[in-house]
């Protein structure tokens, strides 16, 4: 019996940063993820209240919040929270796609953007963690070079960035695409 393997056409949306005005769309995804979705990305689980509560303090405490935008809806997101307890300078970093567009690559792009937006603020050193069954962090971690280790009981990733001064192409990243007419796209 041969197997059928269904192709899926890639994310049709956005990468981008999101507004503080975004907020809602941000919380909104985080609402939607499935309780194994959410369990990976809070590390247990997570109620709605907290849910809430989380997206108005990320946003209030200055977090760098990308996430891919279809449709007007953000249906994945990476973050980038400052730890400035830490030396050198490090953000703990965090991600979360919503089921139907897992596994298909999209972890992978928002993590691109929010590595260049870490070396855009400076940052030396990323941190993430996750429970030590998130196989799929854990691989995504390790594809963008992140030394693995078990800390009271979670999986801590650490990813060095070069000091490398951004070149002109880096900046561009953060930059909606244009037109023909050289107005950004919609």
């Amino acid at each position: 019996m041969a197997w059928m393997v269904r192709a899926e056409s890639p994310p049709a949306g956005v990468v981008r940063r999101l507004r503080p005005s975004e907020l809602p769309l941000f919380r909104d995804h985080l609402m939607r993820l499935d309780g194994e979705s959410r369990r990976d990305r809070f590390n247990g689980v997570a109620c709605d209240a907290f849910i809430k509560d989380y997206a108005a303090r990320s946003f209030a405490q200055g977090a760098t919040v990308v996430g891919y935008v279809e449709g007007g809806r953000v249906l994945g997101a990476a973050e980038l929270h400052e730890r400035p307890d830490l030396d050198p300078p490090t953000a703990e970093i965090a991600f979360s796609v919503e089921k139907p567009l897992q596994h298909r690559g999209l972890g992978s792009q928002l993590f691109q953007r929010l590595i260049a937006h870490a070396r855009a603020l400076g940052y030396t050193r990323l941190r993430v963690t996750t429970h030590p069954h998130n196989e799929a962090m854990r691989a995504l971690a390790r594809k963008f070079n992140a030394r693995l280790s078990f800390e009271a009981g979670e999986t801590v990733g650490l990813i060095e960035l070069d000091a490398a001064p951004l070149r002109d192409a880096d900046l561009f990243a953060f930059l909606p695409p244009l037109e023909a007419d050289g107005m950004p796209a919609r």
